[in-house]
Formats: structure tokens, sequence, C-alpha cells
């Protein structure tokens, strides 16, 4: 009788370590480069801007939630949890100036690449983390930059948190996973902003799958990132690729695939052959201090963090450029 246990229990354990977790997607696909964006919230709005100015040749386009202008924090926790959060003089002029001084020393593209790029920015009314002045602070980078207004939305009843139509807490409370149910579609609406017109959104049929974080042991990133690939991308059509960066507290680590299943994007993705990548970022209790996992844009990775040679946004480049199967 005790072998029958025995043997029972080693299915039953065989059968539960199958499920584990989804295998890891090194597979390449068809890659629009022209078609390229991104997007984030709070910490992934810094690095969402990081990565679009860093990369201005070829990213497209940003969509940022609670966000603010590129290298606001100057290298920095202090000016990072004050003016850049608080709100107050952030030196607007002094950042677009170190802006055009790393173009000119080519650590990032050249910001004549920024130059027509459309640009999302949302706020919500009720939030209690992020100063208003700090997103006005990331239209007036934006506006010197591309020579376009932004789109600036500020009148949507939600806290800290990426607003959807019915996923999440409540539109006016924070709480994992960090979604806030507004009725209001921010990912439905930023990429119509960065893509113009698109399909309705559909059904997010396919399973989100992992990819490999090429180097992320090194700098505070878990070794997988989540993507949502349309079926239509998976049959080999061209595809666009949109970056989607999560906030502090809000990776896997911290809410499973909350944010990657919940925020909106794939079911937009499915549509419009948009391939969605959900890069992840590590907690840290010692140093680099970071134990809310929030994306480097004060700089506790290295000096260079904001710019091309910049530890976390090497790993994403390597992402991208695996998932498109060449360099781009």
């Amino acid at each position: 009788m005790k072998y029958t246990h025995l043997l029972l229990l080693t299915v039953l354990l065989a059968a539960c370590g199958d499920k584990t977790s989804p295998p890891v997607d090194t597979r390449s696909y068809n890659v629009d480069a022209s078609r390229i964006t991104v997007s984030g919230v709070s910490s992934g709005a810094m690095m969402a801007t990081q990565m679009h100015v860093a990369h201005s040749a070829l990213v497209q386009g940003a969509g940022l939630v609670s966000g603010g202008p590129y290298y606001c924090a100057e290298g920095g926790m202090t000016k990072g949890l004050g003016p850049c959060m608080k709100g107050g003089e952030v030196g607007l002029q002094g950042l677009i100036e170190y802006t055009w001084h790393a173009s000119e020393a080519r650590e990032i593209d050249d910001v004549s690449n920024l130059v027509g790029d459309p640009v999302w920015l949302f706020l919500g009314a009720n939030d209690v983390v992020m100063h208003r002045d700090v997103t006005n602070a990331a239209a007036m980078f934006y506006l010197e930059m591309t020579g376009a207004a932004p789109i600036v939305i500020l009148d949507v009843p939600a806290t800290h948190g990426f607003p959807t139509v019915d996923t999440g807490g409540a539109c006016d409370e924070m709480t994992t996973p960090f979604l806030n149910a507004c009725g209001y579609d921010a990912a439905g609406e930023l990429l119509t902003a960065l893509y113009g017109e698109l399909q309705p959104a559909g059904v997010a049929s396919s399973p989100l799958v992992e990819i490999p974080q090429p180097g992320a042991d090194d700098v505070t990133m878990l070794p997988n990132a989540l993507a949502y690939i349309p079926q239509a991308c998976a049959n080999g059509a061209s595809c666009g690729l949109h970056v989607a960066f999560h906030g502090c507290q809000q990776s896997t680590a911290f809410v499973g695939d909350g944010f990657a299943a919940g925020a909106g994007y794939n079911e937009w993705a499915e549509t419009n052959d948009l391939i969605v990548l959900y890069p992840q970022v590590d907690s840290s209790k010692i140093a680099p201090m970071n134990p809310m996992g929030c994306w480097d844009w004060w700089g506790y990775t290295d000096e260079n963090y904001a710019t091309r040679s910049g530890a976390q946004i090497n790993v994403v480049k390597a992402m991208l450029d695996a998932l498109a199967g060449k360099t781009l």
C-alpha cells in the first residue's frame, strides 16, 4: 500500500511541476521597425521617456501615465523624490540643455529624431503621488523637443495607477495591482494617440509568454519579461512593437501577470497587429536600494542610466533586437 501511495505522490508532483510556468519564448518575429513605441506608468513612465529619448531613431512615440520630463532627477534621489514628484521648479531649461548636450556627445540618438513624434500624457485628477507641475514640465519638455503639443489628459478622477475600463480597484483607490477601474481605457487612448486610428479592441486570445531579459542579473531586473504575441504576429505577419513599462510594486514579483493581463493593451494589440513587451524590474533591499521594484530613473544602476549605454535601457534594447531577430 505504501508503494501505491508513493507512486501516486510522484505522479501528482510531476503533474504539478508541469504547470509551474509557461516555456520561455525565444522566437523572433516580423517586427516593423517603423511602428515601435513605448509607454509606462509612474517609474515606468520615467523609463519610457528615457527609452524614447535615448533611442529616438527607433522609438516613434511615448505615452506617459504619471510621468515627468527626461532626466528630471539628474542622477539624484533627492531631486527625484522632491520636485520631480511633489512639484515645484524642476529646472526645465537645464534638462533641455542636458538633452542637447547628450545628443551632441552621441550619448543618446540625435534629438532631431524626436521632431514630430506623438506624445500622450496622463495624470489622474486625484493622483496623490505625482504633482501636476511635473506633468506640465513633461509637456513643455516634449513641446520643445518634438515641435508639437502633446496630448495631455488631466480630468479623469483617477488616483496614482493605471486607469482601465473596469479592471482593478476603485478609480480613487491605490491598491495592488495598481490598476484603477475608472471607465477610462488608457491603453486604448494612448495607443490611438501613438499609432493613429486603430481597429476596435478585440479579445486577447493568445496567452502571455515569457521573454528572456539578457543581462538582467547585473541590473536589478528579473530573468524574464512578459509579452503578448497576437496570433497574426505568431503566424508571420508584419507587426508593430509596443513596450509597456510597469510602475513600482507592479512587476511580476509583486502582482504576477496583473499589469500585463489587466491594463488593456493586449485587446488592442490583437486586432492591430502589435506585439506588446512588458519588461520586468526586480526589487532589492540592499545596494542598490530599490525595495519597491522601481525602474532606474535616478541613477541606482549607474550614472549613464538615461542614455543609450544605460544598463536597463541596454537590456530592453537587447529584447527588442531578439524579438526582431536582428539589430534594430
